[in-house]
Protein backbone atom coordinates (compact mmCIF):
# COMPACT_ATOMS: atom_id res chain seq x y z
CA UNK A 1 0.00 0.00 0.00
CA UNK A 2 1.63 3.11 -1.28
CA UNK A 3 1.32 6.18 1.23
CA UNK A 4 3.66 8.39 -1.10
CA UNK A 5 2.31 11.29 -0.16
CA UNK A 6 3.37 10.74 2.85
CA UNK A 7 7.05 10.72 2.00
CA UNK A 8 9.62 13.91 2.19
CA UNK A 9 10.41 15.10 -1.62
CA UNK A 10 12.95 18.01 -0.43
CA UNK A 11 16.36 17.28 -1.74
CA UNK A 12 18.91 17.51 1.15
CA UNK A 13 22.25 18.42 -0.04
CA UNK A 14 22.96 17.74 -3.30
CA UNK A 15 24.40 14.67 -5.14
CA UNK A 16 27.82 14.75 -4.56
CA UNK A 17 27.25 15.55 -0.92
CA UNK A 18 23.88 14.27 0.40
CA UNK A 19 23.55 16.05 3.67
CA UNK A 20 21.68 19.01 5.19
CA UNK A 21 21.53 20.97 8.47
CA UNK A 22 18.46 22.90 8.98
CA UNK A 23 18.42 25.32 12.25
CA UNK A 24 15.18 25.64 13.49
CA UNK A 25 14.85 29.00 16.40
CA UNK A 26 11.69 29.01 17.46
CA UNK A 27 10.80 32.05 19.49
CA UNK A 28 6.99 32.07 19.98
CA UNK A 29 6.59 28.60 20.45
CA UNK A 30 5.19 28.18 17.20
CA UNK A 31 7.08 25.08 15.73
CA UNK A 32 4.77 22.86 14.23
CA UNK A 33 6.23 20.05 11.62
CA UNK A 34 3.50 17.61 10.25
CA UNK A 35 3.25 13.45 9.67
CA UNK A 36 6.17 12.90 7.29
CA UNK A 37 8.86 10.37 6.63
CA UNK A 38 12.44 9.94 4.48
CA UNK A 39 14.81 7.78 2.87
CA UNK A 40 17.50 9.36 4.87
CA UNK A 41 18.70 9.45 8.75
CA UNK A 42 17.86 12.04 10.82
CA UNK A 43 20.05 13.55 13.98
CA UNK A 44 18.07 15.93 16.27
CA UNK A 45 20.13 18.35 18.85
CA UNK A 46 18.09 20.39 20.72
CA UNK A 47 20.67 23.25 21.95
CA UNK A 48 17.90 25.18 23.66
CA UNK A 49 14.50 24.41 25.44
CA UNK A 50 11.89 21.39 24.55
CA UNK A 51 10.44 19.85 21.88
CA UNK A 52 8.03 16.98 21.41
CA UNK A 53 8.55 14.28 18.92
CA UNK A 54 6.22 11.59 17.27
CA UNK A 55 7.92 8.85 15.88
CA UNK A 56 5.50 5.91 14.88
CA UNK A 57 3.50 7.59 16.89
CA UNK A 58 5.15 7.50 19.73
CA UNK A 59 5.95 10.81 21.90
CA UNK A 60 9.13 11.27 23.00
CA UNK A 61 10.03 14.99 24.63
CA UNK A 62 13.90 16.03 23.71
CA UNK A 63 15.61 18.60 26.53
CA UNK A 64 18.03 20.89 25.60
CA UNK A 65 21.38 19.27 24.88
CA UNK A 66 20.00 16.24 24.18
CA UNK A 67 19.76 14.36 20.53
CA UNK A 68 17.46 12.22 18.73
CA UNK A 69 17.66 9.37 16.25
CA UNK A 70 15.33 9.21 13.88
CA UNK A 71 16.06 6.13 11.40
CA UNK A 72 15.50 6.07 7.84
CA UNK A 73 11.34 5.36 6.85
CA UNK A 74 10.36 5.89 10.04
CA UNK A 75 6.90 8.13 10.57
CA UNK A 76 7.59 11.54 12.09
CA UNK A 77 6.41 14.45 13.35
CA UNK A 78 7.67 17.00 15.80
CA UNK A 79 6.07 20.87 17.68
CA UNK A 80 6.65 23.00 20.23
CA UNK A 81 5.66 22.69 24.13
CA UNK A 82 3.48 26.07 25.14
CA UNK A 83 5.56 28.57 25.77
CA UNK A 84 8.80 27.37 25.71
CA UNK A 85 10.88 28.64 23.24
CA UNK A 86 13.94 26.48 21.25
CA UNK A 87 16.31 26.31 19.28
CA UNK A 88 17.08 22.43 17.95
CA UNK A 89 19.28 21.21 14.81
CA UNK A 90 18.67 18.44 12.46
CA UNK A 91 20.79 16.72 10.31
CA UNK A 92 19.01 14.99 7.69
CA UNK A 93 21.57 13.01 5.66
CA UNK A 94 21.59 9.85 3.30
CA UNK A 95 23.30 7.09 4.69
CA UNK A 96 25.58 6.26 1.32
CA UNK A 97 27.47 9.19 2.04
CA UNK A 98 29.69 6.90 4.16
CA UNK A 99 29.42 3.82 1.64
CA UNK A 100 33.14 2.64 0.70
CA UNK A 101 34.08 1.68 -2.89
CA UNK A 102 35.86 -1.12 -1.47
CA UNK A 103 33.56 -3.75 0.81
CA UNK A 104 35.67 -3.80 4.05
CA UNK A 105 34.76 -4.61 7.64
CA UNK A 106 32.80 -1.10 8.11
CA UNK A 107 31.26 -1.19 5.03
CA UNK A 108 30.05 -4.95 6.32
CA UNK A 109 29.40 -4.56 9.81
CA UNK A 110 27.77 -1.42 9.92
CA UNK A 111 26.75 0.70 6.69
CA UNK A 112 25.30 -2.49 5.11
CA UNK A 113 23.15 -2.94 7.40
CA UNK A 114 22.14 0.32 8.47
CA UNK A 115 21.22 0.67 4.92
CA UNK A 116 18.78 -2.40 4.62
CA UNK A 117 17.52 -1.52 8.17
CA UNK A 118 18.83 -4.75 9.59
CA UNK A 119 20.74 -2.78 12.23
CA UNK A 120 19.14 0.57 13.35
CA UNK A 121 20.14 3.93 15.22
CA UNK A 122 19.44 4.00 19.20
CA UNK A 123 16.48 6.99 19.63
CA UNK A 124 16.97 8.91 22.63
CA UNK A 125 20.34 8.61 23.31
CA UNK A 126 21.60 8.41 27.59
CA UNK A 127 23.57 11.51 27.57
CA UNK A 128 24.44 10.81 31.38
CA UNK A 129 26.85 8.04 30.15
CA UNK A 130 30.39 8.22 28.20
CA UNK A 131 29.27 6.94 25.16
CA UNK A 132 26.24 9.56 25.30
CA UNK A 133 28.54 12.55 26.29
CA UNK A 134 30.79 11.54 23.05
CA UNK A 135 28.20 11.54 20.86
CA UNK A 136 26.87 14.89 21.94
CA UNK A 137 30.14 16.35 21.82
CA UNK A 138 30.80 15.09 18.74
CA UNK A 139 27.22 16.05 17.02
CA UNK A 140 27.70 19.75 18.50
CA UNK A 141 31.38 19.61 16.57
CA UNK A 142 29.32 18.67 13.09
CA UNK A 143 27.17 21.49 13.22
CA UNK A 144 30.38 23.68 13.74
CA UNK A 145 31.86 22.38 10.79
CA UNK A 146 29.15 22.58 8.46
CA UNK A 147 28.32 26.26 9.25
CA UNK A 148 32.17 26.73 9.45
CA UNK A 149 32.81 25.25 5.76
CA UNK A 150 36.39 25.52 6.25
CA UNK A 151 38.89 24.00 3.23
CA UNK A 152 38.39 20.26 3.97
CA UNK A 153 34.55 20.43 5.91
CA UNK A 154 33.14 17.97 3.76
CA UNK A 155 36.01 15.32 5.26
CA UNK A 156 35.03 16.50 8.51
CA UNK A 157 31.50 15.69 8.59
CA UNK A 158 31.91 12.52 7.53
CA UNK A 159 34.93 11.91 9.99
CA UNK A 160 31.88 12.89 12.95
CA UNK A 161 29.63 10.66 11.70
CA UNK A 162 31.62 7.61 11.26
CA UNK A 163 32.93 8.67 15.06
CA UNK A 164 29.06 8.39 16.31
CA UNK A 165 28.68 5.41 14.75
CA UNK A 166 31.99 3.71 16.34
CA UNK A 167 30.75 5.29 19.87
CA UNK A 168 26.73 3.98 19.38
CA UNK A 169 28.88 0.02 18.01
CA UNK A 170 31.54 0.07 21.12
CA UNK A 171 28.47 0.39 23.80
CA UNK A 172 26.69 -2.27 21.46
CA UNK A 173 23.94 0.20 21.58
CA UNK A 174 22.58 -0.54 18.00
CA UNK A 175 19.49 -1.99 17.55
CA UNK A 176 19.48 -5.53 16.03
CA UNK A 177 15.80 -5.85 13.56
CA UNK A 178 15.89 -9.50 13.27
CA UNK A 179 12.17 -10.21 12.47
CA UNK A 180 10.47 -9.49 9.24
CA UNK A 181 7.15 -10.03 11.12
CA UNK A 182 4.81 -7.00 11.32
CA UNK A 183 4.27 -6.54 15.78
CA UNK A 184 1.07 -4.99 16.58
CA UNK A 185 2.79 -1.14 16.36
CA UNK A 186 3.97 -1.67 13.12
CA UNK A 187 0.19 -2.69 11.96
CA UNK A 188 -1.07 0.70 13.41
CA UNK A 189 1.34 2.99 12.04
CA UNK A 190 1.02 1.29 8.70
CA UNK A 191 -2.91 1.83 9.15
CA UNK A 192 -2.32 5.75 9.98
CA UNK A 193 -0.08 5.93 7.12
CA UNK A 194 -3.14 5.51 5.10
CA UNK A 195 -4.96 7.33 6.53
CA UNK A 196 -2.98 10.38 6.81
CA UNK A 197 -2.01 10.10 3.13
CA UNK A 198 -5.71 10.68 2.76
CA UNK A 199 -5.99 13.55 4.64
CA UNK A 200 -2.90 14.85 2.97
CA UNK A 201 -3.91 14.59 -0.70
CA UNK A 202 -7.52 15.80 0.01
CA UNK A 203 -7.52 18.70 2.68
CA UNK A 204 -8.61 21.10 0.45
CA UNK A 205 -11.57 19.55 -0.06
CA UNK A 206 -14.83 18.59 2.17
CA UNK A 207 -13.72 15.13 4.24
CA UNK A 208 -16.03 12.67 5.95
CA UNK A 209 -15.02 10.72 9.18
CA UNK A 210 -16.99 7.56 7.25
CA UNK A 211 -14.27 7.95 4.15
CA UNK A 212 -11.38 7.97 6.58
CA UNK A 213 -12.83 4.70 8.39
CA UNK A 214 -13.55 3.33 5.17
CA UNK A 215 -9.70 3.69 3.88
CA UNK A 216 -8.56 2.23 7.51
CA UNK A 217 -10.84 -0.95 6.90
CA UNK A 218 -12.93 -0.09 10.10
CA UNK A 219 -16.27 1.06 11.61
CA UNK A 220 -16.69 5.04 11.94
CA UNK A 221 -17.09 4.63 15.27
CA UNK A 222 -14.21 2.29 16.45
CA UNK A 223 -11.89 4.45 14.01
CA UNK A 224 -12.17 7.57 15.53
CA UNK A 225 -10.92 5.85 18.92
CA UNK A 226 -7.91 4.02 17.18
CA UNK A 227 -7.35 7.33 15.45
CA UNK A 228 -7.13 9.50 18.76
CA UNK A 229 -5.00 7.19 20.88
CA UNK A 230 -2.23 6.95 18.27
CA UNK A 231 -2.12 10.96 17.05
CA UNK A 232 -3.83 11.98 20.40
CA UNK A 233 -6.27 14.19 18.27
CA UNK A 234 -9.74 13.29 16.92
CA UNK A 235 -9.61 13.15 13.21
CA UNK A 236 -11.30 16.69 12.73
CA UNK A 237 -8.97 18.07 15.33
CA UNK A 238 -6.25 16.81 13.29
CA UNK A 239 -7.62 18.14 9.55
CA UNK A 240 -8.22 21.57 11.42
CA UNK A 241 -4.91 21.50 12.64
CA UNK A 242 -3.16 20.51 9.53
CA UNK A 243 -5.44 23.18 7.44
CA UNK A 244 -4.17 25.83 10.06
CA UNK A 245 -0.44 24.80 9.40
CA UNK A 246 -1.45 24.81 5.27
CA UNK A 247 -2.79 28.62 5.69
CA UNK A 248 -0.32 29.79 8.08
CA UNK A 249 2.68 29.21 5.27
CA UNK A 250 0.67 30.62 2.35
CA UNK A 251 0.24 33.59 4.55
CA UNK A 252 3.86 33.84 4.43
CA UNK A 253 4.55 33.02 1.09
CA UNK A 254 1.65 34.38 -1.06
CA UNK A 255 -0.34 37.47 -1.29
CA UNK A 256 -3.72 35.97 -1.10
CA UNK A 257 -6.08 37.35 1.08
CA UNK A 258 -7.06 35.45 4.07
CA UNK A 259 -10.64 34.67 3.31
CA UNK A 260 -9.02 33.42 0.01
CA UNK A 261 -6.66 31.16 2.03
CA UNK A 262 -9.54 30.30 4.64
CA UNK A 263 -11.32 28.63 0.93
CA UNK A 264 -7.83 27.22 -0.40
CA UNK A 265 -6.68 24.92 2.68
CA UNK A 266 -10.53 23.22 2.90
CA UNK A 267 -12.26 25.45 5.11
CA UNK A 268 -16.14 26.48 4.27
CA UNK A 269 -16.70 29.33 7.21
CA UNK A 270 -14.86 31.92 7.43
CA UNK A 271 -15.85 32.88 11.20
CA UNK A 272 -14.77 28.92 12.35
CA UNK A 273 -11.34 29.31 10.55
CA UNK A 274 -10.36 32.26 11.81
CA UNK A 275 -11.28 30.45 15.65
CA UNK A 276 -8.90 27.56 14.85
CA UNK A 277 -6.12 30.05 13.64
CA UNK A 278 -6.48 32.12 16.68
CA UNK A 279 -6.72 28.47 18.65
CA UNK A 280 -3.29 27.39 17.08
CA UNK A 281 -1.40 30.50 16.72
CA UNK A 282 -2.67 32.64 19.21
CA UNK A 283 -3.18 35.16 17.04
CA UNK A 284 -5.06 35.96 13.85
CA UNK A 285 -4.43 35.43 10.60
CA UNK A 286 -4.13 38.82 9.29
CA UNK A 287 -1.94 39.66 12.21
CA UNK A 288 0.20 36.45 11.70
CA UNK A 289 1.13 37.40 8.05
CA UNK A 290 2.00 40.83 9.26
CA UNK A 291 4.43 39.18 11.73
CA UNK A 292 6.74 37.75 8.79
CA UNK A 293 8.75 34.44 9.14
CA UNK A 294 11.40 36.07 11.46
CA UNK A 295 8.90 36.67 14.17
CA UNK A 296 7.27 33.11 14.54
CA UNK A 297 10.36 30.64 13.35
CA UNK A 298 13.62 30.56 11.37
CA UNK A 299 15.19 27.90 9.61
CA UNK A 300 19.06 28.59 8.56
Amino acid sequence: MKTNTLKEKTVHGNAMFPLKIYSIIDSESTYSLSYHWHDEVEIIYVEEGEIIFNIDMKPIKVNANECLFINSHKLHSAYAINSIESIHHAIVFDMNILSSSIYDYCQSKYIDPLLNSTLSFPMLIDKTCLCGNNILTEIRGLIDIYYGKHQGWELSVKASLLKIISFIADQDKFIKNTSINLTSNDYKVERIKIILDYIYKNYKNKIYIDELAKEANMNSQYFCRFFKSLTGKSPISYINHYRIEKAAKLLQTQNYKVMEICFIVGFDNFSYFIKKFKEYKNCTPSEYKKMGPSQNYKVK
